[in-house]
């Protein structure tokens, strides 16, 4: 059986169909592209808040961080001008002061001996007597020093309990500031990467867009063509149409024709005879 052959019509129509497929199909290509684009993007916005919260909690902890640096410095100034004060008392003490006390108590009690059991002249006794009295003087003098020296020493000995608080506080809040300090860089690092995946999420929302803009650029030239050919089409269907309207007009005409002969014979046969010609002159009729 001989393959029916296509119409100029029916070819226009599988042209343009095929058109709107193609413009269709970039369409759908584009739209997947232009849905990953949105979705980097919202990936992106939501990457940029999480940094924000992120900063936030950073600063906080570098605010801590100093906090603790200010607490931790002060201590340690304060350990140091108690360290300095002490050096100051320290001195107006004499070591082996006792000792010589009793070296002085031991000497006088010798003389007192000596007194007690030695026949001495008058000037003698007297020489001694008043090398004795000298001898207490002295004794009573070290051992009014000896006594501030025992509240000094008493004062530094509370002052060195001061000066190891102090530096243990200080140490305290080193530690702090070590741990809190680790926070932030943990933290500082985290927004580190984020920033990178934002430079990420940025450059293939931006080669996604670029694919989409190309997709959609191809689209609006096939859908621009298919109304170009939609025009063509329904002009050629417009002619179609005004042939066909045409031919029934033709044929109406020729039975209005034909009945008004149905009388006359010769009139019929040359009213058939030109509604033939006609319709030949048409194309509409095939002789076999």
């Amino acid at each position: 059986m001989q393959k029916r052959q296509q119409t100029e019509e029916q070819s226009a129509e599988l042209r343009y169909r095929g058109t709107i497929d193609k413009r269709n199909e970039l369409n759908d290509q584009a739209r997947e592209f232009a849905d990953t684009r949105n979705m980097l993007n919202k990936e992106r916005r939501e990457t940029i808040d999480d940094i924000k919260e992120l900063r936030d909690e950073r600063d906080g902890l570098n605010k801590q961080m100093r906090k603790h640096k200010k607490s931790r410095d002060s201590y340690q100034d304060k350990a140091k001008d108690l360290i300095e004060k002490k050096k100051g008392k320290r001195k107006d003490i004499h070591k082996d002061l006792d000792k010589d006390i009793n070296t002085l108590k031991a000497d006088a009690r010798m003389l007192e001996v000596k007194q007690e059991t030695t026949s001495l002249t008058l000037e003698e006794e007297k020489a001694l007597l008043d090398t004795l009295k000298k001898q207490y003087v002295e004794i009573k003098r070290l051992e009014e020093v000896l006594g501030e020296q025992d509240s000094i020493l008493a004062d530094v000995k509370d002052v060195d309990e001061k000066i190891t608080m102090l530096f243990k506080m200080a140490d305290e809040e080193h530690q702090k500031v070590v741990a809190v300090n680790k926070q932030a860089k943990e933290v500082h690092d985290r927004i580190t990467l984020m920033s990178k995946s934002i430079t990420h999420l940025i450059s293939e929302s931006n080669k996604n867009h670029e694919s989409y803009v190309k997709l959609k650029e191809r689209a609006d030239t096939y859908h621009q063509k298919a109304n170009e050919m939609r025009e063509k089409l329904m002009a050629m269907r417009n002619i179609k149409r005004d042939e066909i309207r045409e031919s029934r007009q033709l044929i109406k005409d020729q039975n209005k024709s034909v009945r008004n002969a149905l009388t006359d014979k010769k009139k019929l046969d040359e009213a058939a005879d030109d509604a033939l010609q006609q319709l030949l002159k048409k194309g509409k009729v095939e002789i076999g």
